[in-house]
């Protein structure tokens, strides 16, 4: 998926300040705690927009920084409105995630663990209740 416009606009502003404040290229870790988001959404912003030649994404084996290309490029990137972004499906992303966390929460609450043993525990006793024998004269 393409970035959005106010997304493409966000990375290259936050890259150029970086770079200017910094004297030399910054990685996307670098943006993502400057604009207060998460790296992997940053991440994949950076890359998406490598793709679209609005930025260039240079890799060596210890970091990876991002220079800014043809930042013209920008305005034939899709404004919000034109569809789902981004941004939109990592806040659906994480709203799942959530809801399956609170879930898994819930069923393994302590509470709901000690019920369940309670009950397997009063079964078994019933169970063994009904299974001992009357003892026979001589046993």
């Amino acid at each position: 998926m393409k970035p959005s416009y106010e997304d493409g606009h966000l990375i290259v502003a936050a890259a150029r300040v970086l770079t200017h404040s910094m004297g030399k290229t910054p990685t996307p870790e670098m943006i993502a705690n400057l604009l207060g988001l998460p790296e992997d959404f940053v991440g994949n912003l950076v890359v998406a927009l490598g793709g679209e030649g609005i930025l260039r994404v240079v890799e060596n084996p210890f970091e990876v920084r991002v220079e800014i290309g043809d930042y013209t490029l920008l305005e034939a990137l899709p404004r919000e409105a034109e569809g789902p972004t981004m941004r939109d499906e990592l806040d659906d992303f994480i709203q799942k995630k959530q809801h399956e966390l609170e879930e898994t929460e819930k069923m393994l609450s302590l509470g709901e663990i000690e019920k369940k043993q309670k009950a397997k525990m009063s079964k078994l006793e019933d169970e063994m209740k009904k299974m001992k024998r009357p003892r026979r004269p001589g046993d």
